[in-house]
C-alpha cells in the first residue's frame, strides 16, 4: 500500500487555520496566517488548496463551527444574555463567510481556496493589491483555471488590475512554475493569456533569467523554452549560456544562439500510429522565430564546445552540424571535438569528418 501524502502545511500553520474556523481572528493572527502561506513555494499551490480549505473549515456545510456573531463582553450583559437564552432560546446566529469577507478584505487571499465558487469569485473582487509572494500569484493563476467560468472571468479582471504593480522578483519566481502550466492546466481557454501582461515585462524577464542562471534544481530548461516565446528573453541568452548553473539551461541557450532560432511549445496534437487499430499518440506543436544576437554562430560554437559539461559540448556540436555552412574555420573546431573526453562528443566529430561540407558551402567562405 502507498503511504499517505505528506502534509503541505506546517503544524503551526495548521493549528492557526483550525483556530480561525472556531473563533474570530485578530488582525495579527490573520497576518501571521497569510505570512506563512506566502512563504510556500508556488508549485505547491494546487496540492495546498484543498488542505487550506479543510484546515480552516471553509464551506457552507460547517456553520456550527463558525464564531458567534455577537459575544457580550460586559459581565452584566453576559448574565442577562444567559438568562435570556435560557428563557427564550433561539438559534445562535453565525456570520456567513460572505459577511466575514465584507468585514475584512484581507480574508480574500484565504478565500481564494474556498470550496464555494461564489466565495472565490467574491474574494477576487475584493483583491485590489498585487500578490506579495510567488505562492499568491500562483493562486491567482490557479483561479484563472477554475472550473467555474464566472470565477475565471473574475480572476482575469483581477490579474489585469494588479499586473502592472506585481514585483519583478515575485513574478520571476512564479514564472519558473507558471510558464509550463499553460498546457498542463486544462480548464482555462484564453484566460491564461492574461498572465502575459506580467511575464512580458522586461524587469520580470530579467528576474526570471537570474533564477534560471542561479538555481541548480528543477525543470529550468523547459522553463527557458517556454520563456523563449517572449523576444525580450533574447538579450539574456548569452549570459545563460556562459554562467547558468544547470547544464541543461546552458545547452538550451547555446542551441538558440548557434542556430539563431528560438523554438517553444504552443500545444499538442494527435498523430496516428495505426488508424486500423485506433492507435495514436499526442505530440507537441512547436513555433519558431528568429532571435536577436550580437555575434555569429561560429563564436558561440567555439565557446560551447569548450564548456565543462559534456552534455553542453554535445549540444553545441549538434547545433554546429546544422549550421556548419556558416562556420569558416570548421577544421580547427572538428579537431578540437576529436580530442574530447566524451565519446558522444567525439562521435559528432567523426560524423563531420565522414560527411565533409559540400563545395557550395565551402565556396561561401573562399
Amino acid at each position: 500500500m502507498s503511504s499517505p501524502a505528506r502534509p503541505i502545511l506546517s503544524p503551526s500553520l495548521s493549528v492557526k487555520l483550525a483556530a480561525l474556523a472556531t473563533r474570530p481572528a485578530t488582525k495579527r493572527e490573520l497576518d501571521d496566517i497569510l505570512t506563512e502561506l506566502a512563504a510556500l513555494p508556488a508549485h505547491l499551490v494546487v496540492r495546498a488548496s484543498g488542505e487550506i480549505a479543510t484546515r480552516a473549515g471553509l464551506g457552507w456545510w460547517q456553520p456550527e463551527r463558525r464564531p458567534r456573531q455577537v459575544i457580550p463582553t460586559h459581565r452584566a450583559s453576559l448574565s442577562f444574555q444567559r438568562i435570556k437564552d435560557r428563557l427564550w432560546p433561539k438559534p445562535v446566529l453565525f456570520p456567513s463567510d460572505r459577511e466575514l469577507l465584507a468585514a475584512n478584505a484581507d480574508l480574500a487571499w484565504l478565500f481564494l481556496f474556498h470550496p464555494s465558487g461564489y466565495l472565490r469569485e467574491a474574494a477576487l473582487y475584493h483583491i485590489t493589491t498585487p500578490p506579495t509572494s510567488p505562492f499568491f500569484l500562483a493562486a491567482l493563476a490557479w483561479r484563472l483555471n477554475d472550473w467555474a467560468e464566472p470565477v475565471r472571468q473574475a480572476a482575469k479582471r483581477c490579474v489585469k488590475h494588479v499586473a502592472p504593480d506585481i514585483a519583478a522578483a515575485v513574478a520571476g519566481d512564479a514564472a519558473v512554475y507558471l510558464l509550463e502550466r499553460r498546457f498542463v492546466w486544462g480548464r482555462w481557454r484564453d484566460e491564461g493569456n492574461i498572465l502575459d501582461l506580467v511575464f512580458t515585462r522586461d524587469d520580470v524577464l530579467a528576474a526570471l533569467a537570474t533564477r534560471l542562471q542561479e538555481q541548480s534544481t528543477g525543470p529550468l530548461a523547459a522553463c527557458l523554452r517556454h520563456a523563449l516565446r517572449f523576444p525580450g528573453m533574447d538579450q539574456h541568452l548569452p549570459r545563460l549560456a556562459k554562467a547558468a548553473v544547470q547544464p541543461s539551461v546552458r545547452a538550451a541557450a547555446y542551441k538558440c544562439l548557434i542556430s539563431g532560432k528560438a523554438t517553444w511549445p504552443v500545444g499538442f496534437e494527435w498523430m496516428w500510429i495505426d488508424k486500423v487499430y485506433g492507435l495514436r499518440r499526442r505530440t507537441p506543436v512547436l513555433h519558431t522565430r528568429t532571435i536577436q544576437r550580437d555575434r555569429l554562430s561560429a563564436d558561440f560554437v567555439k565557446t560551447g564546445i569548450r564548456d565543462k559539461s559534456p552534455f553542453v559540448r554535445k549540444a553545441a556540436a549538434d547545433a554546429m552540424i546544422a549550421v556548419r555552412s556558416e562556420i569558416p574555420d570548421e577544421g580547427s573546431l572538428i579537431a578540437h571535438l576529436s580530442t574530447d573526453q566524451s565519446p558522444l562528443v567525439r562521435s559528432r566529430a567523426d560524423f563531420l569528418l565522414r560527411h565533409p561540407r559540400t563545395s557550395n558551402s565551402q565556396a561561401k567562405h573562399d
